[in-house]
């Protein structure tokens, strides 16, 4: 694996032990954004733990089937649940039933709320798919559902390099926080932060693959980070994830971003 460490102009990371941004070369990968037990009419689907983790691994399955692709080639599944005991109990039998024999990596994280106060848990995929990627665009991105919303369901690269950002937050590069209090302005320097990232890797936002948002808020961050986000991407969204949690690691920040993006190799 060919790797290289990013560093945009004056990074705050760069005397806090770790890189703003790395990048390596995969194969075929698809990255899905975050599923949950949403039915198509928008509403969750009745019946608890056991009926949401059943039909968010529906909407999954779908979207593998696009790719051409099964459980049996998922690599890495993140879970997000609000309540880990009904899961224990009820939902990682039904999720296991989808995987067979197979066992991708995982990660399961307890949070404190999800897009809809109603949704007990939210699961992402990264896929190893088969095929070469010659030939084929170096991003493709698709949705299964009408569902009218501002992500991609699933993100097909195809060769190129990926970009791992470090999570950023609202810092200035002096260290201090920008906005304290303030969503917008908090929203609109962790797009600037991405943004500069991005730029000093040679990719634009439409290169964006996933994107993790973190958020003290989710109500508070609809209210004011949507247009600004809106205005990053430009309509070309990524796959995406929103989660609810207790708190960063400065009681000043409301929000911080991970992000992955493509680019040529």
């Amino acid at each position: 694996m060919d790797r290289r460490d990013i560093l945009a102009d004056n990074p705050v990371e760069k005397r806090r032990g770790y890189m703003p941004g790395v990048s390596v070369n995969p194969g075929r990968l698809l990255f899905t954004a975050g599923m949950t037990g949403r039915q198509p009419d928008g509403t969750l689907v009745p019946g608890g733990m056991a009926a949401q983790t059943q039909r968010t691994m529906e909407r999954l399955q779908a979207i593998l089937h696009r790719a051409g692709a099964n459980f049996a080639q998922v690599i890495k599944q993140v879970l997000y649940i609000t309540d880990m005991e009904a899961h224990a109990a009820s939902g990682r039998a039904v999720r296991a039933a989808f995987f067979g024999a197979s066992r991708p990596a995982s990660t399961a994280l307890g949070v404190q709320r999800l897009a809809d106060p109603a949704m007990l848990i939210e699961i992402e995929l990264v896929v190893d798919l088969p095929g070469s990627p010659a030939g084929q665009p170096l991003l493709e991105k698709y949705n299964v559902e009408n569902h009218g919303l501002d992500f991609a369901q699933g993100v097909i690269v195809h060769g190129g390099r990926l970009l791992y950002l470090a999570g950023q937050v609202a810092n200035n590069p002096d260290g201090t926080v920008a906005g304290v209090h303030d969503w917008r302005r908090q929203a609109e320097k962790v797009y600037e932060n991405i943004g500069h990232v991005l730029r000093a890797a040679g990719v634009t936002p439409a290169q964006a693959v996933k994107e993790t948002t973190w958020v003290l808020d989710i109500a508070s961050w609809r209210q004011h980070g949507t247009a600004v986000r809106r205005a990053f991407y430009q309509g070309d969204y990524p796959a995406s994830t929103l989660v609810e949690i207790p708190g960063l690691v400065r009681p000043e920040f409301l929000v911080e971003i991970d992000l992955i993006a493509a680019m040529a190799a």
